[in-house]
């Protein structure tokens, strides 16, 4: 079925929701309708018409849900409760939701009254303004139980610029953790780090001190490759005395932080062992893997600039 046949009601114009609306309006692809919530006055700017979901059962053939995961089950349902009994040209009607974690049987109500059903997720961050180019060359999970309607789902994402892959249903929750580590958790770690660069520097500019470094550090990550190749730093080096250092400061001002570093930095050294020694390995293990209380020692800010000759590189 040629998804040009199809009309397109997004239900659920948040930031995601309106991103997906601006690429089907880019690629020419027929909206009819955005389904919201009585409440909603979300400017959609082209699109006049704003139906109550119940209501878009009425107006479309193919609902793509961009509502939170939580609700996607009973925006289902409430559709399914409202579909018309004869369709549009003997039309197959056409459920997407969006969650990167959520099980396509999130639509189950909507199958159970014939509706195709699959997941399209774009790996992406929505956190701006709404635009059609945020999904253009993005990799997109399609998740479906039978061939054609994940051809279908490939074919929509491949539309709306995508670069679009399959993903088993019962994998996506591995999927979801992988995305958050590498995105969600990332932004918290980098806050952190730009609290230590405000303490240290008296100034608020710590993310711009950074900045270089970090730009430098993921496009050597992004380059290919194993990650490895990317890391940098006291574990790489097997500079056991930095990092005693940085974890008796840290035991002292932020425990949890610390645990954090700890964690982290045995991952770092599982990656840097292949080119340590023997003794530089059992020397950082030992001291990465200590209990906080056995881990601090008296130290002192002194310890932690003193240290580190090369920096962070």
């Amino acid at each position: 079925m040629d998804i040009e046949a199809y009309r397109y009601c997004v239900i659920g114009p948040g930031r995601l929701g309106s991103t997906v609306l601006a690429g089907l309006l880019e690629a020419a692809l027929p909206v009819v309708a955005v389904g919201v919530h009585a409440d909603d006055d979300t400017d959609l700017g082209a699109i006049p018409r704003h139906v109550r979901v119940s209501d878009a059962a009425l107006e479309g053939d193919l609902w793509w849900l961009t509502v939170p995961d939580d609700e996607i089950s009973t925006v289902a349902a409430r559709l399914a409760a409202a579909l018309p009994a004869a369709r549009r040209g003997g039309l197959e009607p056409v459920a997407i939701h969006s969650s990167g974690l959520g099980s396509i049987h999130l639509l189950k109500p909507l199958f159970e009254q014939g509706v195709r059903v699959l997941c399209l997720h774009p790996l992406q961050t929505f956190a701006g303004e709404p635009r059609a180019e945020l999904l253009r060359d993005v990799p997109c999970a399609v998740t479906a139980h039978e061939e054609r309607d994940l051809r279908l789902g490939e074919e929509l994402a491949g539309r709306l610029g995508m670069r679009p892959f399959r993903l088993a249903d019962e994998r996506k929750a591995l999927y979801h953790l992988s995305a958050v580590v590498g995105c969600n958790l990332l932004v918290a770690l980098e806050s952190e780090a730009k609290r230590l660069m405000d303490e240290a520097t008296g100034s608020a500019g710590g993310l711009e001190h950074l900045a270089p470094l970090l730009r430098t550090t993921l496009d050597n990550l992004l380059a290919g490759g194993e990650p490895a190749h990317a890391l940098t730093g006291p574990v790489a080096r097997g500079d056991a005395g930095t990092v005693r250092a940085h974890l008796r400061l840290l035991d002292r001002e932020s425990p949890r932080l610390a645990r954090t570093y700890r964690a982290l930095s045995l991952e770092a050294l599982t990656l840097a062992a292949p080119r340590l020694d023997d003794e530089q390995v059992r020397a950082l293990k030992d001291l990465l893997e200590a209990d906080a209380a056995g881990a601090a020692g008296g130290g002192t800010a002194g310890d932690l600039a003193g240290t580190a000759p090369g920096g962070p590189a």
